[in-house]
């Protein structure tokens, strides 16, 4: 198995650069490849603050990516973190990843940010 960097999911992703994307697409259509949280965090980033695309589109897009049979990743969070982030503009991805994963794992999390706690969910709370 091969684990993928942001540049080449961007790449796949916007055909901005055809070479590299036909490079890309072979790599993840012909082998199983991994895609790492944090891989996935800066892409989304890149794609929300860089670019400027929507969260509409780039949930879209990246749930349309993590289904590729052979791409493997962490479900238990970044699908449920892409719809939490799309549902709430105002929090970040790595906001809604954090409140994802204390509400899988059952735990509360603790936060100062006022934001999450109003909107991450009841196990988002104040310290």
């Amino acid at each position: 198995m091969n684990s993928l960097d942001t540049n080449l999911i961007l790449r796949f992703l916007l055909n901005d650069i055809p070479t590299q994307k036909s490079k890309a697409k072979a790599l993840i259509t012909n082998s199983q490849v991994y895609i790492s949280d944090v891989v996935v965090t800066e892409t989304v980033y890149v794609l929300e603050r860089v670019l400027n695309y929507d969260r509409n589109f780039i949930s879209h897009i990246m749930r349309i990516f993590l289904s590729i049979p052979n791409v493997s990743h962490n479900d238990h969070i970044l699908q449920d973190a892409l719809s939490l982030f799309k549902k709430m503009p105002s929090l970040s991805f790595v906001d809604c990843y954090a409140a994802t994963e204390a509400k899988i794992f059952g735990t509360n999390l603790y936060t100062f940010d006022k934001k999450l706690i109003n909107q991450g969910g009841a196990h988002v709370q104040a310290p």
